[in-house]
């Protein structure tokens, strides 16, 4: 940490030089500043969303989702805690861009052409296709550091999403439970950037520079492109995009990170471990942006395997006891029981591999005391 002074009000505070933009605690001015020369220039085009929500709107929302998921709403006061609630005001650079994207391909044919060779039976198809973004890029170097913010694009094709950007204006407005109060979009309720607008939240420096920024979300694009382009063919020869890029602005995004347990009050508890689930809010328009379920199927298909296994056991003691025909379901319910604990060990390896590379991506940005606020 190093003491520097505002170029605005003059007022010196303690600031991180390996954070891009410096924010000044005092006046909220935002400012580059030149460790080599010591010059500081002011940053005009930082903008905040407001934070519009408390820890308690927070957590009676995720009440609420969990209610309208649950097949039995009245039990979920019961069967769920909420953990903890924490916000965090990120910043994210929004680049206004317009991609053009020509491609060439090969489609197979509905009829097939006899004694004309394999070739035959594909056709040469190209098309182009034009579309415009208000790009949203992380300026913070650990994109893990807030759970769900690397996997925020939900696009409408069937592509796989490998990428940590996304479209700011669609992906910013999704999973209302009820209808917003208000017709604004997040990005037309922006303001100059000010402490107050977070209303408590803390706020994170900024650490990627707007050209790392614009390259990040031309090689996003690209990609994301050159995916919907092969949903037109079965082999894609060829696809060049050309991204012409409009302008880049700063914008803070509010954002709410929920922790929460089920604890089921059935006889479904004593087969169900208690695990830390997440839901993911924006906290302008009070969306649900990401949500994992109490019970995914990998938990399902582990309650299948104790259940199945019990029964097998049971049924082979029916079998000694009683009748031997017994002794060929207990064989069926040991074959399911023990394929359900192979798949749940199968697919309960993958989770665990994610959640370890996201903990070895640690980040160490300074922080700022700031009136109440914090800049992380």
């Amino acid at each position: 940490m190093h003491e520097l002074a505002c170029p605005t009000c003059g007022t010196s505070a303690q600031y991180d030089f390996k954070n891009y933009l410096m924010i000044c605690p005092f006046c909220s001015e935002t400012f580059k500043h030149n460790v080599e020369t010591g010059e500081k220039d002011p940053y005009l085009d930082h903008y905040i969303i407001p934070n519009t929500m408390a820890p308690k709107a927070v957590r009676d929302m995720t009440l609420e989702w969990l209610k309208r998921l649950h097949h039995n709403p009245k039990m979920v006061d019961k069967e769920y805690v909420v953990a903890s609630v924490e916000g965090l005001s990120l910043p994210f650079w929004a680049i206004s861009l317009e991609a053009h994207t020509h491609w060439t391909g090969l489609a197979q044919r509905r009829t097939r052409i006899q004694d004309h060779g394999i070739g035959s039976d594909f056709l040469n198809e190209s098309g182009k296709f034009r579309r415009t973004y208000r790009w949203g890029v992380n300026a913070r170097h650990n994109i893990c550091e807030l759970w769900g913010i690397a996997r925020m694009h939900e696009p409408k094709e069937k592509v796989l999403v490998n990428w940590d950007g996304f479209p700011l204006d669609s992906t910013f407005s999704r999973g209302h439970i009820e209808k917003p109060q208000t017709d604004r979009s997040a990005y037309d309720a922006k303001e100059s950037f000010e402490f107050k607008f977070a209303n408590g939240l803390p706020i994170s420096g900024i650490q990627v520079d707007e050209e790392t920024a614009i390259r990040r979300a031309s090689q996003h694009v690209d990609h994301y492109h050159h995916q919907i382009a092969g949903l037109y063919v079965d082999f894609l020869v060829d696809c060049r995009t050309e991204v012409e890029i409009a302008g880049i602005q700063l914008i803070h995004l509010p954002f709410w990170h929920v922790t929460y347990y089920y604890r089921p009050q059935t006889a479904l508890r004593h087969f169900y471990k208690p695990a830390v689930k997440h839901v993911l809010i924006e906290g302008y328009s009070s969306g649900v942006l990401h949500g994992e379920l109490a019970l995914t199927r990998t938990d399902k298909v582990g309650v299948n395997a104790i259940v199945t296994g019990v029964a097998a056991v049971f049924l082979f003691l029916l079998g000694a006891i009683w009748h031997p025909a017994f002794f060929l379901v207990a064989i069926f319910s040991g074959v399911i029981s023990a394929a359900s604990l192979y798949m749940s060990a199968v697919k309960s390896k993958v989770p665990q591999m994610a959640h370890s590379a996201v903990d070895s991506a640690t980040d160490s940005g300074g922080i700022l005391e700031a009136r109440r606020v914090e800049i992380v």
